[in-house]
């Protein structure tokens, strides 16, 4: 009655083939929306939201071109539909898209947008009881609409009327992040742990199955309709689980992604992360969860949606299209676009290292490499075979107060025939090795009481800032 899902059989006997770990990259939108936390797409259009900005509309028909249509603030305002109103500094966070209209969550609530005409989308107002939450991720099965609401649980729509949805029920949590329907199913991501529920689709009533722990918080949840469920843990990776006959899901195996794993989209029979600094695409083979596709983007890739064998990576600033598949030529990808050096004296120097990867099939050949600042100086670069990683090293020798440049790399990368590096030298500001000043703040999250840095003299420490309202 439940998981009716078939287990996963996997083939012993298969082709082996040569790809490439790098992602082709077809275009780049730099749109009026910052702070891009969330991607999705429905038919030819590619919905993103920025919490600064807006939300931003594409036509990918032609699925290589962002075709811009239109920059959407819901700080114009429309009411009616579900009830609430407009307002300003809505914040957009997560959306989702059902037919004709997307819902999205925002500090005001969960707004209704009619989609109909993507070029010119219209704001149906807010969905009544949801403006005094802070709500996260959501998802649709059907006619239901699921809605993490952290402390709040986890609230169900039906969306039977799609501009005035009707409360069906509430899902207790402590604290969800995330929610994922599939086959009669509820995932939800409860901080640290996966608590599954029977949905029943005639009548929307949810019982209680089974609750698994996690390694680490969960970010996101994605299943492939056919009994693979991929788990994002942040700072752990990527976990595959296989959903088993008997209700009790089997862990396949976990990919500790270079970053943060913190949203996932199925690609065909993979699944494609955003994990801050890069994309991964990850398939699960011969009960090992792989990597098999790779770009590093350095921008914060937020969130990510995939269609065909297309990658829709969601930054926090930009938004990429990359193409999944072999990688015939040289591909280049570096260790990191910025480098940040400490403070250094006048006249001393100071050296970081970039490692310069051949991700492509190709040998990569070095047409010229070169640094715009004469403040800069660095080692040489040679060519690449498949695979092989040089490391470059770039010394800053100060004689000014503050020195920006950028090293530049042209080659046969047929897709990023010139990359760039940025290079920073005693900024104005707070220079990578500088002294701390001493704070007490105190713990809202994650742990109680205050925190006083100098309780922690020697110890790495990495503090995160959000600003829900």
């Amino acid at each position: 009655m439940l998981l009716y899902l078939r287990n996963i059989i996997f083939l012993t006997l298969f082709i082996n083939y040569i790809v490439g770990l790098n992602l082709t990259l077809h275009d780049y939108h730099n749109p009026s929306a910052s702070h891009i936390l969330d991607a999705e797409i429905i038919d030819n259009t590619l919905i993103v939201t920025g919490m600064v900005g807006g939300i931003e509309f594409y036509d990918i028909s032609n699925p290589e071109v962002l075709n811009h249509l239109t920059s959407f603030n819901l700080s114009s305002g429309g009411g009616g539909g579900g009830g609430g109103g407009g307002g300003g500094g809505s914040k957009p966070n997560c959306v989702v898209a059902y037919n004709n209209y997307a819902y999205v969550t925002t500090k005001n609530g969960v707004a209704i947008l009619n989609i109909s005409n993507p070029s010119n989308p219209q704001s149906l107002g807010y969905i009544s009881g949801t403006s005094n939450m802070i709500l996260e991720n959501l998802t649709i099965l059907n006619s239901l609409l699921a809605v993490a609401a952290h402390e709040d649980g986890v609230l169900l729509f039906d969306i039977s009327n799609p501009t005035n949805p009707n409360l069906v029920t509430t899902i207790e949590s402590e604290n969800a992040w995330t929610v994922y329907m599939e086959n009669s199913t509820i995932f939800i991501g409860d901080e640290s742990q996966l608590v599954m529920y029977y949905l029943n689709e005639s009548t929307n009533q949810v019982d209680y199955m089974l609750t698994l722990d996690m390694p680490n918080s969960i970010k996101d949840i994605v299943g492939d309709g056919y009994g693979l469920l991929y788990v994002a843990l942040g700072t752990d990776g990527v976990m595959a689980l296989n959903l088993a006959t008997d209700f009790s899901p089997n862990i396949i195996d976990t990919y500790n992604t270079t970053s943060l794993a913190n949203r996932l989209d199925i690609l065909d029979n993979k699944v494609a992360v955003s994990d801050w600094d890069d994309v991964e695409i990850l398939e699960v083979n011969n009960n090992s969860l792989e990597k098999v596709g790779y770009k590093n983007t350095t921008r914060r890739t937020m969130a990510i949606a995939t269609k065909d064998n297309y990658i829709y990576s969601a930054e926090w600033a930009a938004v990429q299209i990359f193409e999944f598949g072999e990688v015939q030529g040289a591909d280049i990808d570096l260790g990191a676009y910025e480098l940040n050096y400490p403070f250094v004296e006048d006249g001393e120097s100071y050296t970081l290292s970039l490692d310069v990867t051949n991700n492509g099939n190709s040998t990569f050949i070095l047409d010229e490499a070169y640094l715009t600042n004469n403040e800069f100086s660095s080692s040489q670069l040679n060519n690449l075979n498949p695979g092989e990683t040089q490391t470059v090293d770039i010394t800053y020798t100060a004689n000014a107060l503050n020195a920006s440049g950028t090293y530049r790399i042209y080659s046969n990368d047929s897709d990023e025939s010139e990359i760039l590096c940025e290079t920073n030298g005693n900024i104005i500001g707070a220079n990578v090795g500088d002294q701390a000043p001493d704070f007490n703040l105190s713990i809202v999250a994650n742990g109680n009481g205050n925190f006083q840095l100098s309780d922690h003299t020697g110890e790495i420490i990495v503090i995160a800032f959000f600003a829900p309202n």
